[in-house]
């Protein structure tokens, strides 16, 4: 199967907002979509198959620009189990690491989206913190957590017991 990952054009914009409308559509307005757009017009990313949008993605980073943030990703579902999801968040890490100065990535996922999490444990991803009702009453947010700065830039501080602390 050629499928093909590729950085997102403002022509594909009617084609992303009618995708979001069908797969998600409590999470993905035309407005977001275009201040994504505006925002992070390098971190948009779209799966293409015979010619046909498949899914995207778009990663952000913070005003500091040490943060950032895979913001959504979107498979269509009857491709969904092939990788796809895999690709879109190793083009992001890949469009996130030109930023030198970033240190973390960040993400927030849905607690029972189980092939979310493993295909973002297996990008080294690892669970953060849960933000209680963030959302509103009994709704959580999620977060992961993946270090951008190499293991040996990282400080460890070796204790008498042997135990090593690092940061």
């Amino acid at each position: 199967m050629d499928i093909r990952i590729e950085a997102a054009q403002r022509e594909d914009f009617i084609e992303m907002i009618k995708l979001a409308d069908l797969s998600m559509p409590d999470r993905m307005n035309l407005h977001e979509l275009k201040k994504y757009f505006e925002l992070f017009p390098d971190l948009l990313f779209k799966a293409v198959h015979n010619d046909r949008l498949i899914g995207f993605c778009c990663a952000g980073i913070d005003m500091y620009q040490t943060t950032g943030w895979l913001l959504f990703s979107n498979v269509v579902d009857e491709y969904r189990g092939r990788g796809i999801g895999k690709s879109l968040i190793q083009v992001r890490l890949q469009a996130l690491r030109q930023f030198r100065a970033i240190q973390q990535v960040l993400v927030t996922v849905n607690a029972t989206n189980t092939a979310s999490i493993r295909a973002l444990q297996a990008a080294g991803f690892e669970w953060a913190r849960t933000e209680t009702e963030y959302y509103g009453p009994g709704k959580d947010r999620a977060i992961m957590r993946l270090s951008m700065v190499p293991a040996a830039s990282r400080m460890i501080l070796k204790l008498p017991d042997g135990a090593a602390v690092g940061h």
